[in-house]
């Protein structure tokens, strides 16, 4: 090699070397920024599960992703601070972030499958949470994550005027300003003949309801749902976190009851 040659090839080494973006030795690493955000958000979706009453164990939950990970809550402040300035290096985070969730939510959804194929067991009771999945799930905008989905079949459990309830708590997780924070959530009970659905708009934080009255004239089949992150494009760098998931099922029998001890009471009286 001549001696030029060597000369240009020192030199183009100098140029690129300067040319990398140099991360400050109290900003986390990317690899260990991404999984304290997983944690993070894990965390975060735990703790909005707990009854009003434990509410005041957030902060453990939230240190224990700290802990976890040896970091202190000024190190991350710090780290996210200059990620914020350098976009396409947090974006790049997000995406690994999504995929690592994407390969996750896969392999639920290949186990959800086995579960769906087989009879869903529901207890008999008044009051019943008929939820099956985990309650809590992360969506995005890809394809593979975009939806959760939900059903189940009627038996003997269901009596006619039964109420459903679909309750769960979304939460929009640093969404990108070319995601709008935009779901659609239902709830439909299906009959021989016709389905009755509740739906609703979710645009910010916060927790939904969705109620349906079975019909007692109808002969119900089955129930089933669905929520869905809406965009048209393959953005993974927002999230909607849900959480806190019930589908609750009451049967009408207090008020049978209620009338049938007045019934007794006034026999009773007349005795």
């Amino acid at each position: 090699m001549r001696k030029i040659d060597v000369i240009l090839l020192a030199l183009l080494a100098v140029t690129l070397s300067g040319c990398r973006l140099r991360r400050p030795d109290d900003v986390l690493s990317p690899k260990k920024m991404e999984q304290f955000l997983y944690d993070f958000h894990m965390a975060q979706a735990i703790s909005q599960e707990l009854p009003r009453d434990e509410k005041y164990t957030t902060a453990a939950y939230v240190e224990w992703a700290y802990r976890h990970n040896g970091i202190t809550r000024e190190q991350f402040e710090t780290s996210l601070v200059w990620y914020t300035r350098y976009p396409k290096e947090f974006t790049r985070i997000y995406k690994r972030l999504s995929n690592r969730i994407d390969d996750e939510y896969k392999a639920l959804s290949r186990s959800l499958a086995q579960i769906e194929k087989k009879s869903v067991s529901i207890e008999s009771g008044d009051s019943v949470d008929l939820w099956y999945m985990d309650r809590t799930s992360l969506l995005n905008t890809s394809a593979y994550m975009n939806k959760l989905t939900y059903k189940i079949s009627s038996d003997t459990t269901f009596h006619p005027g039964d109420t459903l309830r679909l309750s769960l708590q979304g939460t929009f997780v640093c969404v990108d300003t070319v995601v709008p924070a935009y779901a659609y959530i239902s709830l439909s009970a299906y009959y021989a003949d016709s389905v009755s659905t509740a739906d609703t708009i979710l645009n910010e934080n916060g927790r939904i309801e969705l109620s349906i009255n079975l019909d007692k004239e109808k002969k119900f089949t089955s129930i089933s749902g669905s929520v869905s992150y809406l965009d048209s494009t393959d953005n993974r760098n927002s999230l909607l976190m849900l959480s806190g998931m019930e589908l609750m099922r009451y049967h009408v029998r207090l008020a049978v009851d209620t009338v049938s001890l007045r019934d007794s009471t006034a026999t009773a009286a007349e005795l």
